[in-house]
Parts: C-alpha cells; sequence; structure tokens
C-alpha cells in the first residue's frame, strides 16, 4: 500500500484527489496539506511514499519545496501551469498532471509509481471468474481481447470465446485495473492485442476494428509507448 500525501492550497483539488485516491487501489491517503512550509516536518514524522504536489502556492512554491527536500518521496506534479513542465522533470518527477485532469490519467500516473517500487502489497490475479449463462468461467487474463458494454451486461471476448456477462463495465475495469485500458466509454481493451492506432479508432492483431474515444486517445497513446 502506498501512502501518499496531498500538498495543494485549493480546497477543490485536494477533494478531487480525496477522491480519485479513495476509489483507486493499493494507495491510501495520509494527509493533506494546503502550505507547502508544512510538507518538511510532516515527512520527517510520517512514512510518505508519494506526494501529489501542486506548484503556484502561495509562501512556499512546490518547486522551492523541491529543491528544500533532500530526500524526497517520489512525486507527482499536479497544476494548472503547463510551463513548469521541464523544470519540475529536473527533480525527478514522476509525472505532471494538468488540471483539470480525470481519474483514468490519475491511474496511469500512480501506475508509474508502482511500477518504480516494490512496496505496494497489490497482487493481481492470473485468472479471473466469471458467471455467464449460470456457469463460472475460469478465464486467464493475458486470453481477454476486450470487453463491451451490452446493456446491463458486458461481452468479455477471449482468445477463444464469447463471455455474456451480468456486470457494469466500470467495475470489470476496476477488476482488471493495470491489465487493462478503456478506449471509449463501451470497450476496454487489452493492450497487448492492440496493432495499429488511428484517430478515431484500433485494430486488434486478428483485424477487429474498435472505435476510439478522443477522451481516451491520450492515455491509450502514453500506455502504448
Amino acid at each position: 500500500m502506498l501512502n501518499c500525501l496531498v500538498v495543494d492550497d485549493e480546497p477543490i483539488a485536494r477533494n478531487l484527489l480525496d477522491k480519485y485516491i479513495s476509489k483507486a487501489p493499493g494507495i491510501h491517503l495520509a494527509g493533506a496539506i494546503d502550505n507547502g512550509l508544512e510538507v518538511i516536518p510532516f515527512l520527517a514524522k510520517e512514512n510518505i511514499d508519494l506526494m501529489f504536489l501542486d506548484i503556484n502556492m502561495p509562501q512556499f512554491t512546490g518547486i522551492e519545496l523541491l529543491k528544500a527536500l533532500r530526500n524526497p518521496p517520489h512525486v507527482i506534479i499536479t497544476t494548472a501551469y503547463a510551463e513548469y513542465g521541464a523544470e519540475s522533470y529536473d527533480y525527478e518527477v514522476i509525472d505532471y498532471l494538468l488540471k483539470p485532469f480525470s481519474f483514468e490519467r490519475f491511474l496511469l500516473a500512480i501506475q508509474k509509481v508502482f511500477d518504480l517500487t516494490q512496496r505496494h502489497t497489490i497482487k493481481y490475479p492470473e485468472v479471473i471468474h466469471l458467471k455467464a449463462n449460470n456457469i463460472i468461467y475460469k478465464v486467464p487474463i493475458p486470453s481477454i481481447r476486450f470487453i463491451a458494454a451490452f446493456g446491463n451486461y458486458i461481452k468479455v471476448h477471449t482468445t477463444d470465446r464469447m463471455l455474456v456477462v451480468r456486470k457494469p463495465l466500470a467495475q470489470m475495469e476496476k477488476e482488471l485495473n493495470r491489465h487493462i485500458v478503456r478506449v471509449h466509454k463501451s470497450y476496454l481493451v487489452m493492450p497487448e492485442y492492440i496493432e495499429r492506432l488511428y484517430a478515431k479508432k484500433i485494430v486488434l492483431k486478428d483485424k477487429t476494428e474498435l472505435p476510439l474515444g478522443a477522451t481516451f486517445k491520450k492515455m491509450l497513446e502514453d500506455r502504448l509507448k
């Protein structure tokens, strides 16, 4: 579990991060601070793995704080100002989130932290159990190609079958989490099966074509890098 600290002078920004953190697996909000000057004593007494840091704060900016910290935790910048991006990376920040950012973009950022540390305790199963036609199937996660919304159900397309499961698409997205990526409001796709990416669609290795929503394109491009 990653213990994280939010440092932002805007209540709306702190509340949004609180909401995102509460929804994400493997991450815990240990504190929220509205003043950069309070961060150093807080870090001295608390074990913090990740800090979400605003830049434009009164009295003590995020950049000034980064300069002052000798052994900072992992840092993800959260700001409305794009011009600080290059300078912030001089301090080895993990990611730079421009406000307002989506939950999907937030998840991509924290996944980068998970990839860099072995201190988290999330264990992702290699199989998932799905109930279709009153039968429970043990489905290997790597065999899932894509998942489509289907009313109150979802269609899970694997390499050898298609299962119609009574479950919301959003719940399936959370269960598979790091394995899968949303490409459209109605579709989840395993990145390993994507062959080509176009402006408004993706093509899988078996030539299946799926729509690509503009909201999700940037996140998918980052995932495929």
